[in-house]
């Protein structure tokens, strides 16, 4: 582990002496760029002049022959020796048509050789650093993290290297024959790794004892006679060297490909992957500026502008191996194709508008570094416009995200969705506070009667005369659109104005469009339910008595038990939110209302306002208890039935007697069959309140002949044959029907004896020694 720890001590000591020794030549001397050669007659000229250079804005030009570098003759200069260019240089004697003058080399500014390598550099030694620390478990991360390193010793060589240096020369053209061997020795590891697929290594220790020897013989660069004849040569086969290694990481690629490419499996996906990443890094850079310097001496384009698209190959598989994911690249390269042609034609319309505006000012390297360019980065902000609209649509398009939210948020609530109260309260409540309307409603028109449920401010009477009136759809102050439409009923959701007083925008009404479509689905399911449960409750109330049907008998059961646990459970909700939140809004009131500062006038109002959230908490204590009748367990039936009778009986229309006599046997049974027959009750007082036009309604309790017994009676209108309940959809699933249900239910029998304006009597008589218990 020590000795681990040196190697690696050392490795980072000597790249940071690398790294401070190319900086200091970099910012402490210009690139000259002036290329020189010996004619004939022993004088050195200069032969060509790098247009990226310094030499640029030096009085100099090509056939100007050079006397003296910094007051030494040619042949004694450093540079001019070892390579023939003039590098790190302050003064120049140069003669031209037999006149001397001296060209001082006093500019000290960074070039494109300089910054662009520098950015190279930078990201390279960053996502080696990252690498190396996140994922430094797996081999092949390693190895990548190497071929990060290998290429910013490359970026950072580059700036000594053009400037004459000789450790800058010898690292730069040692790790450009490094570079594609530690790319094959990275797949190897790779594939090895991934796919358990063994590539040959035996070819990498003959790589890189060739590199090695390369190496060797740059290090005669110090003897400074034999520095330019290896350096003529040395820069061709690096070259050949870098291309031929290249073609053949591309020809193994090749054949693993062809083995896979038909098994439609992950390792298929990779290796076509790595063959287009390769392509993609390296097929410009040796295009573009090896293959025509090697041919004609000459690059379309430098290096320097070409050698950053390497960088695509080892980023994306710094994500592969990190994250474990892989890109469809042949779906990437398309769309960036794609993107790219789109931006052709605007880009193109660009570049020559202002190689047209400054056609005296601009040279064609300029105009063509523009093209390209302007095509790289529109292309680009093309194939990421849709990552980055995502991205960052909060913020560009805030209306849009809000409506999108609130869509997800509520198809996904529509599917808890089972009632219209509910679809009230989830669904309607958000639409309207997403559109910021004033209010909000969904209207059912069946063939009798309308249904109206709505949210905010909204006239429910008006909407129902304009939906008889069939002229809500073309409404100026509505906007109304229908959804489901059948034989039974017809549905439509309307919104009125947004609170500023104007109407819906057009994406508004798009999304409100949208949201129709999954209303539609979970407003036929709701319909169906109602339907479904009224057709079971007439059903449950059709049944013939127990000893005839026992193999049905659970289906009562489970009916009454669910309308009991949905009870309780609305009771709990209003007990623990509403009663809650009104008990501290009142207690916020009095402690206002006794404040000593307080106004007399002020504190009438807010003593009035307590005594009215003081009626509504009554109210709804009240609608608890008929919903979960929690005194049967505590003082049992006939006291549960005295207390609600008697305080029912200040709010009736009617007279209300109650009688209870000898029916002690009751209290010994069952909580549910108790339940059973308050709820018959609270049924019965109904009906009397909304149909029975009674002066009188009397309830009688007693026991007979071994039989518990209720006796209902009064002298109404009774009940005529068009009265008689029929559960239709928006009834409440109670009533007559109910009741002989939930009668039969227990064992017992039910008897109607009623004529029309001659009141109603209702004999219920439940077995008192057995009781079938729901």
């Amino acid at each position: 582990m020590t000795k681990s720890k040196f190697v690696v001590g050392l490795l980072v000591s000597i790249f940071l002496a690398l790294q401070i020794w190319c900086s200091s030549l970099i910012f402490n001397f210009p690139y000259i760029g002036i290329y020189l050669e010996l004619t004939p007659q022993q004088q050195w000229v200069i032969n060509e002049l790098d247009k990226e250079s310094a030499s640029m804005k030096l009085d100099v030009k090509v056939g100007d022959i050079v006397k003296q570098v910094d007051g030494k003759l040619p042949d004694e200069f450093p540079s001019v020796q070892k390579w023939r260019i003039i590098e790190q240089a302050h003064t120049l004697l140069i003669s031209r048509d037999g006149l001397e003058y001296m060209a001082e080399v006093n500019i000290n500014s960074t070039t494109v050789y300089d910054l662009i390598p520098l950015v190279e550099e930078f990201v390279c030694l960053f996502m080696a650093v990252f690498i190396f620390i996140k994922v430094r478990r797996s081999p092949s991360a390693r190895l990548l993290s190497a071929v990060f390193l290998t290429m910013a010793i490359i970026y950072m060589s580059l700036g000594a290297s053009v400037r004459g240096d000789v450790i800058g020369k010898i690292a730069i053209a040692s790790f450009m024959m490094v570079l594609p061997i530690v790319f094959y020795h990275f797949l190897a590891v790779f594939f090895k790794e991934k796919g358990n697929m063994e590539l040959s290594t035996r070819i990498l220790k003959y790589l890189y004892s060739i590199s090695a020897i390369g190496f060797g013989i740059r290090c005669l660069y110090i003897f400074p006679s034999m520095a330019y004849s290896i350096h003529y040569y040395d820069a061709s086969a690096t070259l050949i060297f870098f291309v031929i290694v290249f073609l053949f990481n591309m020809y193994i690629l090749t054949i693993l490909y062809n083995k896979v490419r038909k098994e439609q499996s992950y390792m298929s996906s990779i290796i076509k992957s790595v063959w287009f990443s390769l392509m993609i890094s390296f097929l410009p850079v040796i295009c573009i500026s090896f293959l025509p310097q090697l041919i004609t001496g000459d690059r379309i384009l430098d290096a320097v502008y070409t050698s950053w698209i390497i960088l695509f190959f080892p980023i994306s598989f710094a994500y592969l191996i990190a994250s474990n994911q892989l890109y469809d690249i042949g779906l990437v390269v398309r769309r960036f194709l794609f993107a790219g042609l789109l931006a052709i034609l605007p880009v193109s319309l660009f570049t020559g508008a202002y190689a047209f505006l400054f056609r005296h000012v601009v040279d064609e390297k300029q105009i063509l570094f523009i093209f390209v360019g302007l095509i790289l980065l529109v292309s680009t902000v093309l194939y990421a416009a849709e990552y980055l609209t995502t991205r960052l649509e909060p913020f560009l398009f805030p209306r849009k995200f809000a409506l999108q939210s609130a869509l997800k948020k509520i198809s996904k609530n529509l599917g808890t969705i089972s009632s219209f109260r509910e679809l009230k309260e989830i669904i309607l409540v958000d639409i309207v506070g997403t559109l910021q309307v004033m209010g909000g409603a969904i209207v059912f028109q069946h063939n009798n009667d309308t249904e109206i449920i709505y949210e905010g401010e909204i006239d429910s009477s008006e909407v129902q005369r304009l939906v008889n009136s069939s002229s809500l759809l073309d409404h100026p102050l509505y906007t109304c659109i229908e959804m489901n439409s059948h034989e039974e009923y017809t549905s439509y959701l309307i919104m009125t104005r947004k609170k500023t007083n104007t109407m819906l925008a057009k994406e508004e009404r798009q999304w409100l469009q949208l949201i129709t479509t999954y209303l539609e689905v979970s407003l036929e399911n709701v319909h169906l339910i109602r339907k479904l449960t009224a057709r079971l409750h007439q059903f449950a109330s059709q049944l013939p008595n127990e000893n005839a049907a026992q193999d049905i008998q659970w289906f009562r059961k489970v009916m009454f038990e669910l309308q009991e646990e949905e009870r309780i459970r609305i009771a709990s909700d209003l007990h623990d939110t509403t009663m809650q939140d009104l008990f501290f809004l009142k207690r916020r009131i009095t402690t206002l209302a006794d404040k000593p500062t307080m106004h007399q006038e002020d504190q009438v109002q807010l003593k009035n306002m307590n005594n009215f959230v003081e009626m509504i908490n009554a109210s709804l204590r009240q609608s608890c208890f008929e919903l979960n009748p929690h005194l049967l367990k505590e003082v049992g039936l006939i006291q549960t039935l005295k207390m609600y009778l008697e305080k029912e009986s200040y709010s009736t229309p009617f007279e209300l007697e109650f009688q209870a006599g000898h029916a002690a046997v009751i209290e010994t049974k069952d909580l549910l069959i108790k339940r059973h027959i308050f709820r018959i009750v609270q049924e019965l007082l109904n009906n009397a309140k909304k149909h029975s036009q009674a002066s009188k309604v009397t309830f009688q309790i007693t026991e007979k002949d071994n039989y518990f017994c209720l006796f209902y009676e009064d002298d109404g209108v009774g009940i005529r044959d068009r009265d008689k309940v029929h559960l239709e959809i928006g009834a409440s699933g109670m009533g007559l029907e109910q009741m002989r249900s939930r009668v039969l239910h227990v064992g017992g029998r039910f008897e109607l004896n009623t004529q029309n304006g001659n009141g109603t009597k209702i004999i219920i008589m439940i077995p008192a020694k057995e009781v079938i218990s729901a």
